[in-house]
């Protein structure tokens, strides 16, 4: 029988082929093209969505009146302002610029618009639109615009350039998300390519990447409050004015946001904050709920789009610490419509819900060709959603309303109307307001269970009109209402200037008992010049500490330091009685001169166990001959605990690794550490000796290095010491014991030091392995010694020249070059020569006529199996979930791919299998480095901070590499390899490709809103961990025993875990009949204490520890969780009734626990 695994991928995509024999060419064409895309009927569209239950959808507005919506925003008269592209993403050469601002209307409030004006055209792309100021603010291109019409007749003949200088590097991440903030501020949020130099009356503002920003109209203040994300279209506050945004390119949900905050890819940071949903699809929009006419379970309620997974999405978003946790409910809209892509949601004038449908069965740009004929140019909906339950709302009269009117509107709960109703104040301006906003203050009764909020409300009418209220201030800051106070401190930073004492108001605020409130005084009082502002701020550290209050902290700490620190230097600093503080202080800011004073903490025993690694670090990175030389005496001493010793000869050797210091003095007393029965500092001790070339100690090292009586780890220390101190003799024990060393992994080793001082000998005897190993870690190891040194690829070519290795290894080692991101042509041909593959060298990868894509395609759609191609996904030798995670499960070396079926065509997921350079996500994309050391890095780069790039390596490693060490920075090519696939069969090819387009499309395979496990480890069943299981019993499995070794595992999409295939340890006598078990783990987080429930799909045969601490297993067990990160291992008899692990994390009713599942790799 033929081995179809064997055949040539051209003779896949020619069995293909066949499927089609009857098809006509036209047909074959139209399987390319448009057979996907369903009539463009708004009806039939509707007719497929399925809505939360009790709600209903109407057709608001649709083509030909509106075209392409981006973004859309309700003025205060209940018009629905449309900035609406049809040239998106890009203007084709000699095509005219003609985008358009639409004003759509619902003249008999009927809920359908029945009028739409074109208020301006002529426009390129215009990404976002705000009415305001008598007219409409515009992101259009590199300005930020403000239209206005003055002759009634509905069409703006007045164009301002309010602000200039955005970047257009990517039409998707320009300018976007207007948004009208509480206190009169501008919002507006440009995303990860794009720079921006913006000149203002008050100076340059800047932002390199992606981030928000706020604008003051009246005084054209500009500042950036918030950093990083990749494609943040989503922004908006709550009712205590709090921030919150969403990224349509990174999968984390809802993101909690403060003034200062940085998230992924934030320019200059070196550290970011997560938002609170890790593993969610990507999200454009965001709105929250209020009002009369919604649910009460709704009031609150956060809605976003997963516009690749067809869905409208809600969240339920609540206080926990200073920031918050969020989960995911039933959507509001789901559909496999291919082209139903909600891109923004408001809400309305009549308390309903509106979306803005961009209607396109082709999204995204970066990957997918800016002409592809499938791309939609002329259509476009808004739909309303409203509760069946309750009637729709009158539509407030707020333009013709009295000053009264408008400041009682304030009281209602629809957050449509406060806002609008703060606008339309503001518009009015100071003179005309003032005196009825501090009469309806006064007038406020203290008993009204509303009437912290009203206050805030009147505050924020206050900023609004310019017109500073010190009473009002003060009795918000004094609100019994924790939330009052934390928004009521961002106004009272607003007002530095016009009021003389807001840091005293402000500063006690950092004791407050609320978290939130310490937070927003901590950011606070960075805006100030003050002696005292760091030792005020750090009064949060008297109570506990979350992590983003300890980010604030963290950030006013380093943006302070021109102040505080120089008290420090000089001894004259209040946090010098507090060590406590101070440790933190100086851990913070990264700078060179605190490392006397860190390592004066250090010896004196300052510093706790928690803290130490950090602090060495700044001391590696800045310290002194004297301040190692402390460090030094302090790693000699008997009573220094072992793991504080290899903490600080680790610091001390990168100190030199990055510097050339090393500690003053004799330092050959490092010899007595050889000995410890510590097996680190037995190597830190060792790896120093060799940076310092102690000669002294070179005879010793030698004898360990040579002696079968010392451990595989600490021989291997030693090689790489003795290669520091070169010489003919070292070099000789190098390369005997690659020759004859008792182990494989001993002889690489011994290769890897040997390429220090001598690379060709080095590839000489790598080449001489290669005939023997076949491991694909094995393999790795020595193709790295040359892949991760400039020039290393042309050295092991030549030593390959008319040799003879493994098939198997040239396999493996054609693959791992491939994964490196660097071309090396000739590397890979002189592999494959010596494998004796074909000479062709490095796979190639495959370019599909349109003919035979069509083939693909249709044989997907009519032969491929989702449930087959799972497994495959799966399959270890493929290696997808160590690089592309599902709901946050697996690696982050590629995009997490939970809604690419959603998002993507046929077509481009092929494309993307057989050709991975042809179409590289965004943020995906991967760089070489090449250090002035002649040391290779490749990597999918993380974020660039002022003094290191940050990047992800194949293995989903971090790397840092120090900017000021690199020689050569170039694109490198994707990770994915080329011809991972050739092993698959025709039908294997074909399942897989149907079960990636199912992903967020079909209800099997998406993931759903349960919280379960999908992140675990498994043991294997080395003969080491079956010793120590037989020897002992099943509960050893939940200690940390060093014979056990775990691997990653993962659930599949509905969340359960194949366990079949594990491997069986727990047998614990010889016999056929006996049954042994296999042993997983997983993590749960609890930020907030209290008890929690795991639901199983079933108990039998099942064990679990938290911990050590065996628990009894009930189908739904209750767990008493403190804060912190809890590790639960399981047993599981493998018995045939047994398939499948699912584990699912419930709330436990009245509980004020916060748990969440750990997931990533």
């Amino acid at each position: 029988m033929i081995n179809q695994a064997a055949l040539p991928l051209k003779r896949i995509i020619s069995g293909s082929l066949s499927l089609l024999c009857l098809l006509t060419s036209s047909t074959l064409w139209a399987q390319r093209d448009l057979t996907d895309i369903p009539p463009a009927d708004p009806e039939l569209e509707r007719k497929s969505f399925k809505f939360a239950e009790g709600f209903e959808v109407n057709l608001y507005a649709a083509d030909p009146q509106i075209a392409k919506p981006i973004q859309m925003n309700f003025d205060a008269q209940g018009r629905l302002w449309i900035a609406a592209s049809e040239i998106y993403p890009h203007i084709k050469p000699g095509e005219k610029a003609n985008d358009k601002i639409l004003v759509v209307e619902d003249k008999d409030g009927d809920g359908t618009a029945d009028k739409t004006t074109v208020f301006a055209d002529g426009l390129l792309i215009p990404t976002a639109v705000m009415p305001g100021d008598g007219g409409a603010y515009v992101g259009n291109s590199t300005e930020l615009l403000h239209l206005k019409d003055t002759d009634g007749d509905g069409k703006a003949d007045v164009r301002k350039t309010v602000l200039a200088g955005f970047g257009t590097e990517d039409t998707h991440h320009i300018l976007h998300t207007l948004r009208w903030g509480p206190g009169g501020h501008l919002y507006f949020n440009q995303s990860i390519y794009i720079h921006s130099h913006i000149e203002t009356p008050h100076g340059v503002r800047r932002l390199n990447g992606g981030g928000i920003w706020k604008y003051r109209p009246e005084t054209m203040d500009l500042e950036v409050v918030m950093r990083g994300m990749v494609n943040s279209w989503g922004h908006h506050f709550d009712r205590w004015g709090q921030s919150f945004a969403t990224d349509g390119a990174y999968g984390h949900g809802i993101n909690y946001t403060f003034p200062g905050a940085a998230f992924v890819t934030a320019v200059g940071m070196d550290r970011i904050l997560k938002g609170l949903n890790l593993g969610s699809p990507k999200h454009c929009g965001l709105e929250i709920l209020s009002g009369r006419h919604l649910p009460e379970d709704w009031q609150g309620n956060m809605i976003t789009n997963d516009f690749r997974g067809h869905r409208v999405c809600r969240f339920v978003v609540s206080e926990n610490e200073a920031g918050y946790v969020s989960r995911e409910q039933v959507e509001v809209i789901k559909t496999d419509h291919v082209a139903f892509r909600p891109i923004d949601v408001k809400m309305g004038p009549d308390g309903a819900i509106y979306i803005a449908d961009w209607y396109n069965p082709i999204i995204q740009h970066g990957e997918v060709d800016f002409r592809d004929p499938r791309r939609d140019h002329t259509h476009g909906r808004i739909w309303r959603v409203t509760y069946k339950g309750k009637p729709t709302l009158p539509r407030p009269k707020l333009v013709e309303a009295t000053n009264q009117e408008l400041l009682d509107a304030l009281k209602l709960p629809e957050e449509w109307t406060r806002q609008n109703a703060k606008n339309v104040l503001r518009e009015r301006g100071q003179d005309k307001v003032e005196k009825d906003l501090e009469t309806w203050v006064a007038n406020l009764d203290p008993k009204d269970p509303q009437f912290e909020h009203n206050q805030l409300e009147a505050l924020w009418v206050a900023q609004c009109i310019n017109s500073v209220q010190p009473e009002l201030l003060q009795s918000c800051l004094k609100s019994k209402d924790g939330r009052a106070r934390a928004a009521a401190i961002r106004v009272a930073r607003h007002w530095k200037d016009k009021l003389s004492n807001t840091y005293e108001l402000i500063a006690p605020l950092s004791g407050d008992p609320h978290p939130r409130v310490r937070l927003e005084a901590v950011r606070a009082l960075s805006f100030y010049d003050r002696p005292t502002v760091l030792t005020d701020a750090l009064q949060a550290l008297d109570q506990p500490v979350d992590e983003y209050l300890d980010y604030a902290l963290w950030l006013t700490t380093r943006e302070t330091k021109s102040i505080w620190l120089p008290q420090v230097l000089e001894g004259t600093s209040s946090l010098q009685k507090t060590p406590k503080k101070l440790l933190f202080a100086l851990t913070a800011v990264n700078s060179p001169e605190v490392a006397p004073v860190i390592t004066k903490l250090i010896k004196t025993g300052q510093i706790p166990d928690s803290e130490l690694q950090t602090s060495l670090n700044l001391i590696a990175k800045f310290g002194n001959a004297k301040d190692l030389q402390q460090l030094f005496a302090l790693a000699l001493k008997t009573d220094t605990k072992p793991a504080q010793q290899a903490a600080i000869l680790r610091t001390l050797s990168q100190a030199f690794q990055a510097r050339k210091v090393r500690p003053a003095g004799d330092l050959s007393s490092l010899q007595q550490l050889f000995t410890s029965k510590n097996l680190s500092v037995q190597q830190a001790a060792i790896d120093c000796a060799g940076l310092w070339k102690i000669e002294a100690l070179q005879g010793p090292i030698r004898e360990l290095a040579q002696s079968d009586q010392t451990s595989l780890a600490l021989r291997k220390s030693c090689l790489f010491a003795l290669a520091r101190f070169g010489g003919v003799e070292n070099q000789d024990v190098l390369e005997n014991l690659s020759i004859d060393g008792d182990s494989q992994d001993l002889r690489i080793a011994s290769v890897a030091a040997l390429a220090e001082m001598n690379l060709n000998l080095a590839a000489k005897q790598t080449v001489s392995l290669m005939k023997e190993i076949t491991a694909s870690d094995q393999l790795s190891a020595l193709s790295n010694i040359f892949l991760q040194r400039k020039g290393g690829a042309g050295v092991l070519v030549k030593a390959l020249k008319g040799k003879q290795i493994a098939k198997d290894a040239a396999i493996q080692l054609g693959r791992l070059i491939q994964s490196t991101g660097r071309s090396n042509p000739n590397l890979a041909k002189a592999i494959a020569v010596a494998g004796g593959l074909s000479s062709s060298g490095a796979p190639k990868p495959v370019k599909l006529s349109p003919k035979e894509m069509a083939a693909i395609v249709n044989a997907v759609k009519t032969k491929g199996d989702a449930h087959r191609g799972e497994a495959i996904f799966r399959r270890e030798d493929l290696s997808c979930l160590k690089c592309h995670a599902i709901g946050g499960a697996g690696g982050k070396v590629g995009p997490d791919i939970i809604s690419l079926g959603g998002s993507a065509q046929l077509d481009y997921i092929v494309d993307s299998l057989l050709d991975p350079n042809k179409a590289v996500k965004e943020n995906y994309n991967a760089v070489t480095v090449i250090t002035d050391q002649g040391k290779v890095f490749s990597g999918v780069l993380v974020r660039r901070t002022d003094s290191q790039l940050v990047l992800r390596d194949v293995n989903d490693q971090i790397m840092n590499v120090p900017l000021d060490q690199i020689d050569e920075e170039v694109p490198a090519a994707s990770l994915m390899p080329v011809g991972l696939l050739d092993k698959l069969t025709q039908q294997e090819l074909i399942d897989l490709v149907r079960f990636l387009s199912e992903l967020g499309k079909t209800e099997a395979y998406t993931v759903g809103k349960d919280r379960v496990v999908r992140r675990w480890r498994v043991m294997k069943g080395t003969p080491e961990a079956m010793h120590a299981i037989r020897r002992t019993r099943h509960a050893t499995a939940a200690t940390e025993n060093p014979a056990f070794v775990w691997e990653p595992a993962y659930s599949r999409v509905d969340g359960s875990l194949p366990v079949r295939s594990f491997d069986e340890i727990g047998k614990l006598h010889v016999s056929n009949r006996a049954r042994g078990a296999a042993f997983v783990r997983c993590e749960l987080e609890a930020t907030s204490p209290g008890k929690t429930i795991l639901k199983f799909d079933s108990v039998d045969g099942l064990k679990m520890w938290i911990g050590e601490k065996p628990v009894v297993l009930k189908p739904e067990t209750e767990l008493e969780l403190t804060k912190g990160k809890h590790r639960l291992t399981f047993s599981i008899d493998l018995t045939p009734e047994r398939d499948v692990l699912r584990l699912e994390l419930l709330d436990a009713p009245n509980s004020p626990a916060q748990v969440a599942i750990v997931n990533g790799k």
